[in-house]
């Protein structure tokens, strides 16, 4: 069974939709990276869905614009009757491992990143601020010459650090070739983060459900971002129609980020 999701679809067996491509599945969690995490109704508890052999070696939350946070390993949590909606009123129904918010609570409307410890070591933390102004989108035309391709559309998403930011760009069609990408300016290094698509018809939908083939940065989130040295990691959230996609992307030393966790929360209406 495929299910088409956010920004991109999710296939419940082996494959990911992309717009009109497939590529192979991903994992939502790994001992090397972490997983993604679901704040409960009040704040006070997380739930870290795809199960890993140690979750009690997670011990941090990063939920976009929060301070870093402590969490504890609580338990393990066995699947109990619900409605199928990965949210906050089903937290205690939903299978995964549980952690104690050590501190200040978290948004109930959240998504935080639980990273590991071999991706916190030696890592920065980067804050998650909203952009200043149209931020690096005043850099259209350097994103254009780097890729070879015009950009019709830019949006600031974040600012990192003073030169450090993120926007969501979509570039010119090419046939039924469509390509949006998050950009990472990091001084004069730039990286992308291409979410390639097949375009299918006007009005069709091409980004996310129910999208009708028009790309915008609604509930796009950036969850976190860490870096050591030449490497960045960034965490992404996208709320769409029917749910959350959840993604971490990696770019080692390189003008690429690259894919590593997908996960998805299904949250459509009921």
């Amino acid at each position: 069974m495929t299910i088409r999701t956010g920004l991109a679809g999710l296939s419940i067996s082996c494959v990911i939709v992309t717009g009109g491509l497939q590529v192979r599945d991903l994992p939502a969690a790994t001992d090397s990276y972490g997983g993604f995490g679901l704040p409960d109704q009040r704040g006070v508890r997380i739930l870290q869905g795809p199960a890993l052999p140690r979750p009690e070696l997670l011990g941090t939350a990063l939920c976009g614009g929060s301070p870093r946070l402590a969490v504890q390993f609580d338990r393990r949590q066995n699947e109990g009757t619900h409605d199928g909606r990965q949210t906050g009123r089903n937290f205690d129904k939903l299978a995964g491992s549980v952690y104690t918010v050590l501190g200040t609570n978290v948004d109930p409307a959240a998504a935080c990143f639980l990273p590991s410890e071999a991706m916190l070591a030696g890592s920065v933390i980067l804050s998650v601020a909203p952009p200043d102004g149209p931020g690096v989108c005043v850099q259209r035309e350097r994103f254009a010459t780097l890729r070879d391709r015009p950009v019709v559309q830019c949006w600031p998403l974040a600012r990192l650090t003073p030169d450090k930011q993120v926007a969501l760009l979509e570039f010119e069609r090419r046939g039924k070739d469509a390509l949006a990408a998050i950009v990472v300016v990091d001084g004069s290094r730039t990286m992308f983060a291409d979410v390639p698509t097949e375009f299918r018809g006007a009005g069709e939908d091409l980004w996310r459900v129910d999208d009708r083939g028009v790309l915008t940065p609604d509930g796009l989130q950036i969850v976190c971002a860490l870096q050591r040295g030449g490497w960045l990691a960034l965490g992404t959230a996208w709320q769409g129609a029917e749910g959350r996609l959840l993604s971490l992307w990696i770019s080692q030393e390189s003008d690429r980020l690259t894919k590593v966790i997908n996960d998805y929360w299904y949250q459509a209406p009921v």
